[in-house]
């Protein structure tokens, strides 16, 4: 039980989490298409018509999600199957009751349903990485040395995108083996001693926690306690995937971790700095591209992407050139207190309950401490022009990673060929 005490309106944020190692790798696939059937079939007591009925009149919402958090300490990470519920506090009560029913009497072997949903879900998949090839080039290329991104990507990226084809094309064939893989991972999660409840109110709304949580955990199994290791096969693919698209983007990823260089605050400004100078004068304004994103994670990992980008290997080019731009990096102090400033305003964002209780909980499974995020604070408001400049060497690890990917215009990926090992059609 993960408490995040603050002051909600009355309303309580629930997620109810369960830990995806007790899953195979093969099976993972299953988790990622699991978040987009519950709620969305017929159960014991209600169709899913009826269902949706109940859920909007008695909460707020009702929603599934696969998400991985990496373990700062000790390496690797999290995956986490998450059913998050909003409810007023007198109605903890009905937000177990739901998930129980969802969770333990979901009805799977509906198979014109099913077909509906895959169909739903390809389509929806397609849209997303039209509009949002970013994040897909980022997530496929981190995960070319990442364990947590392959674990994304497996559940929710381009791999997750390709099974989901692959499921629609061959549905006929697959079904049965599609509703028993959603059933083998439903009866591998959903156990008592794989749940984890994270819950955002304040002490009235805790008051109501302990008897309703019993409505759904004393209705769990009480589960084996077997765990499959996960690890990602660390490969450098560097993949163009081509599309219609007449725009495209392009990510080089990395990490620094294992390089003898450490995690500090500057990295924050770093990304400030990119999106204002560097990346946006050469990306953006030179390149003619509509964006241009960079981060550097306490994880060690890197990213630097551009967003409908008519350019590929000019782009990488510029980001190549990144480190040689901070070894000459100059300022006067009005400037870097404004790029301080913008720091600054990004890490002091206001929260609303429900993010707080987000933000809460991605520490503690991170291992995230308020000692680690004062220190990043003092790093930020005490930068120098010299503390930016030894960003230099961190920025250099990234890009020496060389995971390279881009989503985007056929012709253009092929004219830039030499960066990549391999191209192929984004869709089937």
């Amino acid at each position: 039980m993960v408490r995040h005490d603050t002051f909600t309106s009355g309303i309580g944020y629930l997620k109810v989490l369960f830990d995806t190692s007790r899953v195979p790798v093969q099976d993972l696939p299953y988790v990622g298409l699991l978040k987009a059937v519950l709620g969305y079939v017929d159960t014991a007591r209600h169709t899913y018509g009826d269902l949706s009925s109940e859920i909007f009149l008695n909460s707020g919402s009702v929603s599934f999600s696969v998400t991985a958090f990496p373990d700062l300490k000790n390496g690797g990470f999290t995956g986490l199957f998450a059913a998050s519920v909003r409810v007023l506090y007198e109605k903890l009560d009905f937000g177990f009751e739901i998930l129980k029913e969802i969770l333990t009497e979901s009805i799977l072997e509906d198979e014109k349903r099913l077909r509906e949903i895959l169909n739903e879900v390809r389509s929806k998949s397609q849209m997303r990485l039209m509009s949002s090839g970013h994040t897909a080039a980022v997530s496929r290329a981190t995960s070319y040395f990442s364990d947590v991104s392959y674990y994304n990507e497996i559940t929710a990226g381009i791999d997750y995108f390709q099974s989901v084809e692959q499921w629609v094309r061959e549905f006929d064939s697959k079904k049965g083996e599609i509703i028993a893989g959603l059933k083998r991972v439903m009866g591998a999660l959903f156990t008592r001693d794989n749940m984890t409840v994270s819950y955002t109110a304040d002490d009235e709304g805790f008051s109501y926690l302990g008897n309703a949580m019993k409505k759904l955990s004393e209705k769990l199994p009480a589960g084996s306690g077997k765990i499959y290791p996960f690890t990602a096969p660390k490969e450098n693919l560097n993949e163009g995937f081509t599309s219609s698209s007449k725009v495209n983007y392009v990510a080089h990823c990395g990490t620094f971790a294992g390089s003898g260089y450490s995690y500090t605050g500057a990295l924050r400004i770093l990304k400030v700095m990119l999106s204002y100078d560097y990346l946006w004068i050469n990306i953006r304004v030179k390149g003619g591209a509509y964006g241009c994103m960079s981060g550097i994670g306490r994880s060690g990992e890197g990213y630097f992407v551009s967003y409908r980008d008519p350019e590929v290997k000019k782009s990488d080019d510029i980001y190549l050139g990144i480190p040689a731009y901070l070894e000459n990096f100059e300022a006067d102090e009005r400037t870097m207190t404004k790029y301080v400033i913008g720091t600054i305003s990004d890490i002091d964002t206001p929260l609303t309950p429900s993010l707080q209780g987000s933000r809460g909980l991605s520490a503690w499974y991170s291992g995230v401490t308020d000692e680690m995020l004062k220190k990043e604070r003092e790093e930020i408001l005490n930068a120098t022009v010299e503390d930016i400049r030894a960003l230099a060497p961190i920025t250099k690890a990234i890009l020496e990673t060389g995971a390279v990917c881009v989503v985007g215009n056929e012709d253009k990926i092929k004219a830039d060929s030499e960066i990549f090992k391999e191209i192929k059609p984004l869709f089937a």
